[in-house]
Parts: structure tokens; sequence; C-alpha cells
């Protein structure tokens, strides 16, 4: 396999990555754990973004973009803090 055959399956994921979250955001019934879910995929799609610009030689966009799914999983773990707190 190339790494053009690489990027474009990671471009395919990305686009199945970002048409889940927004499925998730229109959802006609909101599921509990529907901000949760937002906050994952996001960081998903923001690793995968990253995995496809350290294969076209971008590490300073690829960081970047890992840096924004750290701060997307943190924010996760800050909701399951708050909700540990309440109860």
């Amino acid at each position: 396999m190339i790494s053009s055959e690489a990027i474009k399956q990671l471009e395919q994921a990305r686009k199945q990555t970002q048409g889940a979250i927004e499925t998730v955001n229109n959802l006609i019934v909101e599921h509990e754990f529907q901000d949760m879910v937002d906050l994952i995929a996001r960081a998903a799609d923001s690793l995968l973004e990253a995995a496809l610009l350290l294969l076209k030689s971008d590490d300073v966009s690829a960081l970047a973009a890992m840096e924004r799914a750290d701060d997307l999983v943190e924010r996760a773990y800050d909701v399951i803090d708050e909700e540990v707190d309440e109860d």
C-alpha cells in the first residue's frame, strides 16, 4: 500500500466521523450521553486529522490537531468528574 491510499482512507474516515458527529448533534430525542459522544467523536476526528497531516509531512499542524484532541478528551473527563460529583 502506498501513502496516497492511506491518505484517501483517512480522508474517508474523517468524512464518516464528521457525518456521525452531525447526526449525533441532530438527534430528535436527546441522548443521555450525547455531550460525551460529541466530545469523543470530535477528538477522534482530530486524531484522524493528525494522522493525515503526518502522512503529508505537516508535523506542526499534526501536533496542533493532537492538542485539540487532547483538549476534547480532557473536557470529556471534566464532564465525567462533574457527573460523579453530583452523585
